[in-house]
């Protein structure tokens, strides 16, 4: 099975387990915070997980729309990289509705890496409190009449 890990970092030759932690405010029971590789069938949220800038991401699948909790942070042309790996059926467990996670594994290679600039979210998200700058816009500082 195909899946996908969201990343910053470009030189990762192993994708290593890690223990995951809930965003500020957000309840998780601690048996749910499980120490793993975590990954997603879904190219689009792995995506989106590694061009969310830091802070609390929330993600709206219904609507397809994102907002960050610091949009001033997240920058389109930073390049974001998505990991391809395959897994054997029933090694990785349904985390949530867009998470898998691997919990008896310290690492795991990936088969595949593609590059690209966290701008890129946009071809499948609406970052709703964040909006590219108008770029060659000019406002006249007075009108003629």
């Amino acid at each position: 099975m195909k899946l996908y890990h969201g990343s910053r970092n470009g030189n990762l030759k192993t994708i290593k387990k890690m223990q995951a932690q809930a965003g500020e405010g957000v309840e998780v029971p601690e048996d749910e915070l499980k120490d793993g590789i975590y990954l997603t069938p879904h190219y689009k949220y792995a995506l989106a997980m590694a061009a969310r800038p830091d802070g609390v991401t929330r993600i709206n699948h219904e609507n397809d729309t994102i907002e960050f909790e610091n949009p001033e942070l997240f920058n389109p042309e930073k390049e974001v990289y998505i990991y391809e790996v395959e897994v054997e059926e029933g090694v990785a467990r349904k985390f949530d509705e867009n998470q898998l996670v691997i919990e008896n594994l310290d690492e795991i290679k990936p088969t595949e890496q593609h590059i690209h600039k966290a701008g890129d979210i946009e071809q499948y998200f609406e970052l709703t409190n964040w909006k590219k700058e108008l770029k060659n816009e000019t406002t006249p500082e007075f009108k003629i009449k």
